[in-house]
């Protein structure tokens, strides 16, 4: 079969991170577990000639990013729907309202939708209307770049990265709940714990609402001289990022799935989680979790004053990190594929 993987109209930003790495990294595994079969990236659609099928890994819901051929079948993956749950939040103006109209229809005509937990799956079928048989969950899976010992040593002293640190690793979305992390690191009781911030919207304050938010929590917190915000980290010194850590924290109100959940995990790194959306099903027993609204100040002390129950975590996240591959992702993404051609034949 030949499908196109096709992210032309993807955002330039989304290509490093996100979206893009869930489109290179199932491009390269169905090319390693597929080699008979073609998977171009990013081409256009008029450039590749004699498809099966256009698989769109991305769907915005206020732009028009899933255009519908006639003659060749479209599968799209939705990641989630938080814009679209979360209206007050994330507020759209006419032309946006219009184009969610437009793209709502394309979606409900592609011949399948692929998506990443459970969670998004039961957003799809009410926000959108599709039936949950047009919807396959297929879980991502972590970032497997091998590091040496000295690109390790070498990228903590680049960022200078202090002896004990919690770690967050994202946007600063609403859905994020930054804010919220920065005030209970500010409520610890730990003088020697400090709090590292990586993601390029940390790189410095922009005129974006959630941005002057969160800079503003920071030098609220009276802990200014202990939050660290990297900005953009390329993807090879991450994992040393991961390492180095004493806990990585996810403190979402809701979330499609949580990469640096599983990233973390998979590097050793004790986790500290929201229990909201699909975060139990990529942390299942292997995670901390708390109530965003109740109990992260709690939860955090407890985990920074015990070395066993971070220990314990650390070992049981990277069992648990070892039942998501992109190899397996690869292969739950071709049966689809294959579904979908035979059933359009």
């Amino acid at each position: 079969m030949k499908v196109l993987i096709a992210t032309k109209n993807l955002h330039s930003d989304s290509k490093i991170r996100g979206i893009g790495v869930y489109a290179r990294e199932l491009s390269q595994a169905l090319a390693r577990q597929f080699p008979q079969d073609s998977f171009p990236l990013g081409q256009s659609v008029s450039s590749t000639p004699d498809l099966d099928l256009i698989h769109y890994p991305f769907f915005d819901p206020f732009f028009l990013t899933l255009p519908i051929h006639k003659k060749i079948p479209t599968v799209v993956t939705i990641h989630d729907l938080i814009p679209l749950k979360y209206p007050a939040h994330y507020p759209v103006g006419v032309r946006g309202k219009l184009k969610w109209l437009r793209q709502k229809r394309q979606a409900q005509k592609a011949a399948h939708i692929i998506t990443d937990s459970t969670a998004s799956k039961s957003d799809i079928t009410s926000i959108l209307g599709i039936d949950e048989s047009k919807i396959s969950v297929i879980p991502l899976g972590p970032e497997k770049t091998k590091v040496s010992a000295e690109l390790t040593r070498k990228t903590k002293l680049e960022y200078n990265l202090p002896h004990r640190y919690l770690l967050y690793v994202g946007d600063i979305n609403w859905n994020k709940n930054i804010i919220g992390l920065v005030q209970a690191f500010a409520g610890l009781d730990a003088p020697s714990t400090h709090l590292v911030l990586v993601g390029k919207s940390f790189s410095n304050e922009s005129n974006i609402p959630e941005s002057r938010a969160v800079h503003r929590a920071i030098k609220d917190s009276g802990k200014a001289d202990k939050i660290h915000l990297l900005g953009f980290v390329p993807t090879h010194h991450l994992p040393a990022i991961y390492s180095h850590a004493t806990l990585y924290v996810q403190p979402s109100w809701d979330e499609g799935f949580g990469l640096p959940v599983l990233d973390a995990m998979s590097r050793g790194c004790p986790v500290a989680t929201s229990n909201r959306g699909s975060l139990p099903e990529v942390g299942g027993r292997s995670v901390a979790y708390f109530d965003p609204d109740k109990d992260m100040l709690e939860v955090l002390s407890n985990l920074l004053a015990s070395p066993e129950k971070r220990k314990q975590l650390a070992k049981s996240g990277l069992a648990r990190a070892k039942q998501f591959s992109w190899e397996l992702a690869a292969i739950e993404t071709r049966k689809v594929y294959e579904k979908v051609i035979a059933d359009y034949s």
